[in-house]
């Protein structure tokens, strides 16, 4: 069921959100009250593990818009589902086939034929400017990469609050997307740091309006 609502749950500076995704972790990010308000799981691409993805269950690569005309409500640019051409990679929907697909897209040497289409990972584009440009979690996740000094790809997955068995039957119930509370709930669970995009567009407009961004994103 939805997650109730709690006065002492607090974000976490995006310093500390920089730091840890530095580091290679999970960090949860959530976007305005006024646009999804809905949290996503984020992790740099080239982080991605095995254990890592089955905990989440473009550059020049040939990965055009997968629609010409994109009716998205908030412009979601989603381009052609991929599956990594490595010859480890089996039906493309393991953990470990998702895994090596999403560091193969940060990869610095991959090339239109690194990858095989369609397939089971869904490659979305930021837009140039980032979250300055678009305050989206596409374009927070690129701006995490940027700040933490790590190649421009990132994973992002949806959080969603399980809701509630229906006895005897194979449904659940108030289920929903995981709205602020829960994802700080959940994030405080496992040990993840949670913050805003709109503290993210505080921070970058802060430091990089004087050109004080440093390495791993400290001033």
């Amino acid at each position: 069921m939805p997650s109730p609502q709690s006065a002492h749950l607090q974000f976490d500076s995006i310093e500390d959100s920089i730091e840890a995704f530095r580091r290679g972790e999970f960090i949860v990010v959530l976007d305005s009250q006024d646009r999804e308000n809905e949290g996503d799981l984020i992790i740099a691409a080239e982080d991605v593990t095995t254990e890592k993805m089955s905990f989440m269950r473009t550059k020049i690569l040939n990965l055009p818009q997968m629609v010409v005309e994109n009716a998205d409500p908030n412009r979601t640019a989603y381009s052609i589902s991929v599956d990594a051409t490595d010859p480890t990679v089996t039906t493309g929907i393991s953990a470990h086939d998702r895994a090596l697909t999403c560091r193969t897209l940060a990869s610095p040497s991959a090339k239109p034929s690194s990858f095989r289409r369609p397939g089971h990972v869904l490659p979305l584009r930021a837009r140039d400017g980032g979250v300055r440009e678009r305050t989206g979690h596409t374009e927070a996740a690129v701006e995490f990469c940027r700040l933490a000094r790590k190649q421009p790809a990132s994973v992002i997955c949806e959080l969603v609050e399980d809701g509630e068995e229906v006895e005897g039957s194979a449904e659940r119930k108030e289920g929903g997307m995981m709205r602020r509370d829960g994802c700080l709930k959940f994030g405080g669970k496992w040990g993840l740091k949670v913050c805003t995009i709109e503290d993210l567009v505080q921070y970058v407009e802060k430091h990089e309006g004087n050109g004080q961004i440093g390495v791993n994103g400290k001033a």
